[in-house]
């Protein structure tokens, strides 16, 4: 088994997110599950990579809230930094497409 199928069929982080319509550039041709931005959490000094896992199939454009599942690559060097409550930026490298806030830690 590809240690990439192992991290995107393990989550570690539920989360709500916003895509964003109100960006420079925004995702307007939609995500859906299998999306991996880089997200920005105040308490990690540098981008965080995860894979997300939508409630559906469907895809979805800017100006949702969704529900997600998060798997990250580099969950055994950033979980202790990640708590419930916290908030994050979506990025797409320097570009910010959207926010989110952490609903548990699965």
């Amino acid at each position: 088994m590809s240690t990439l199928f192992k991290v995107v069929n393990m989550a570690h982080i539920y989360a709500e997110v916003y895509i964003s319509d109100n960006v420079p550039y925004p995702k307007k041709n939609g995500i859906r599950t299998g999306y991996a931005p880089h997200h920005k959490f105040d308490g990690i000094n540098y981008l965080v990579s995860g894979f997300h896992t939508y409630e559906d199939g469907e895809m979805h454009y800017p100006g949702e809230y969704l529900k997600t599942k998060i798997s990250f690559p580099s969950w055994d060097e950033v979980c202790d930094k990640i708590v419930v409550g916290e908030g994050f930026e979506l990025m797409e490298l320097d570009r910010s497409v959207g926010k989110g806030v952490v609903i548990s830690i699965i």
